[in-house]
């Protein structure tokens, strides 16, 4: 398959002292800690809401809505650009057609299970990962197909997905305790 030349040791990023940890996850806490701060407690971030909860109102209130998305855009794009740049000088080490396979569809599923909220990223990133990590484990040991850690990834959503749906629906779930 096509791939780039191998980047030199000396460009590779090394892990954190004492762990087997590349500084990447150092780099992603940061940048969910940043995100926090810029989305709730910035006038930018406030703006960025509005406009991506109803666009109307952000135009009624005279905020430049195209201007907005292609700020956040780009900051989108920056964050999947350093994931990227940690993927293939922590992990990788050279850049190949089989790099991205399925991280869009994860990242997805983490903002979903998150609540759109930049620290709850952290611990749903690390969860879904480590059952993304668990795969060759799970083919190995027990003999459960590639496509195992997909299914459990769908189960969780549509579990979460059902879970908001019936809140408030099923009359044994209201019951009070007495």
């Amino acid at each position: 398959k096509p791939s780039t030349r191998e980047i030199g040791a000396a460009n590779m990023i090394g892990t954190i002292p004492g762990t087997d940890v590349h500084w990447g996850f150092a780099f992603g806490i940061i940048a969910a800690v940043l995100s926090y701060v810029l989305i709730y407690h910035t006038v930018f971030g406030f703006a960025a809401r509005v406009a991506g909860g109803n666009i109307r109102a952000a135009k009624v209130v005279g905020l430049s809505v195209g201007k907005l998305v292609l700020i956040v855009c780009f900051l989108a794009g920056a964050a999947a650009g350093l994931a990227g740049m940690v993927e293939v000088a922590a992990v990788q080490g050279r850049t190949n057609a089989n790099l991205a396979a399925g991280y869009g569809f994860t990242g997805i599923l983490v903002a979903f299970l998150a609540r759109h909220n930049p620290l709850a990223v952290i611990p749903v990133a690390i969860l879904l990962g480590g059952i993304g990590a668990s795969g060759g484990l799970l083919q190995r040991r027990l003999g459960l197909p590639d496509a195992s850690v997909l299914v459990l990834q769908g189960m969780i959503f549509v579990t979460v997905l059902a879970s908001d749906a019936l809140y408030g629906r099923l009359p044994f779930l209201n019951r009070k305790a007495v």
